[in-house]
């Protein structure tokens, strides 16, 4: 599965948590805030008794570990992005120091024979005329 696939099917997989906690623990949450919400004089003291409820906490975890693996895609996908740009580069290296070294050896050949210009082999193991 490609990186991009990978991000997609995590998103939906984020969405649909998200989605199932707030339908199955929503109506907790409600219930807690209108229960104590009488007892409450702020929102910081409404959102906490919220948030301590069942619902609430799951709620809120859910959210850490959704946001946590959506980061972890992302700095996944940013490495294997760098790590394929280091290969890549790296073999541009390797063939461009191969080719320096090939045409060193003919220049040397060249040199060691007395011709002006070696040929080159045609690669199927024939010798050049």
């Amino acid at each position: 599965m490609s990186p991009k696939h990978k991000l997609i099917t995590l998103s939906w997989c984020v969405v649909t948590m998200l989605a199932t906690m707030i339908l199955s623990h929503g109506h907790l949450i409600m219930k807690e805030i209108l229960a104590h919400w009488p007892d409450e004089t702020t929102w910081e003291g409404r959102l906490e008794n919220a948030l301590y409820t069942q619902g609430g906490l799951t709620l809120v975890a859910s959210i850490v570990i959704s946001a946590a693996l959506l980061a972890r895609s992302l700095v996944a996908k940013r490495m294997q992005q760098e790590s394929l740009r280091r290969e890549l580069a790296m073999r541009e290296r390797h063939e461009r120091a191969a080719s320096e070294r090939h045409d060193a050896m003919l220049a040397t050949l060249a040199k060691v024979s007395g011709d002006s210009m070696a040929k080159k082999s045609l690669g199927s193991g024939a010798r050049p005329r």
